[in-house]
Formats: structure tokens, C-alpha cells, sequence
């Protein structure tokens, strides 16, 4: 059916996996605000220091927020696919249940 979504547990378990490797990584090659300090009078003329540091604190707080962002989503795909995997379980149980515990009987021998 077109248009029709269907959620591969596995599938949700390795997207998960790659954003918290994703988020882990940026983490790790974050930029460290005391190199701005390099930048500080008289190396560089006051406004462009100023400029430089309001910068600099700007851009790392909106790259931590993406890294946190990125784990908080990593966290919540994962629990989606616990939660689909539960429920497959959960039906294949129901289903397995109905199988083993029903008996066939021949369309002449049903009573109505």
C-alpha cells in the first residue's frame, strides 16, 4: 500500500546507534573557548577580539545543544524500538497462543 510505514525494530536499534555515535563524536571534536583567548588584545584590535569571544561562546553553545539534542533523540528512537519489539513479542505470543491452543474441526462437525 502506498504510503504505508512500517518500524523494523532492527532497523531503529541501528539509526539510534548512529545518532549517539554521531552526537559522541561531534562531542569530542568540540571547539574549546580558551583558544579564543589567543585572539585577546594585543594580538588581535579589541573589537575583533570581542567579536571573536561573543562568537565563539554563540557558536559553543549551539553545538552543545546539538550534541545533546542528537543524544536525547538517540535515547528515544531507542526506546522506540524496545517498545516495537515488546509488541512484536507480544503478538507473536498472542498468535502462537491461538495456534497451539485451537483444534481444527471439519466444516460438517462445527455446531453452529
Amino acid at each position: 500500500m502506498a504510503g504505508e510505514v512500517e518500524a523494523v525494530p532492527d532497523s531503529l536499534t541501528g539509526a539510534a546507534g548512529t545518532l549517539h555515535d554521531l552526537a559522541h563524536d561531534l562531542q569530542a571534536g568540540q571547539l574549546d573557548l580558551f583558544l579564543l583567548d589567543w585572539a585577546k588584545d594585543p594580538a588581535s584590535h579589541s573589537d575583533v577580539s570581542t567579536a571573536m569571544r561573543r562568537f565563539g561562546e554563540f557558536a559553543h553553545d549551539q553545538y552543545q545543544d546539538v550534541v545533546a539534542l542528537l543524544s536525547a533523540l538517540a535515547t528515544r528512537v531507542q526506546d522506540s524500538a524496545v517498545g516495537y519489539g515488546t509488541t512484536d513479542d507480544a503478538v507473536a505470543e498472542d498468535f502462537t497462543s491461538l495456534l497451539t491452543g485451537s483444534t481444527f474441526q471439519p466444516a460438517d462437525q462445527r455446531t453452529q
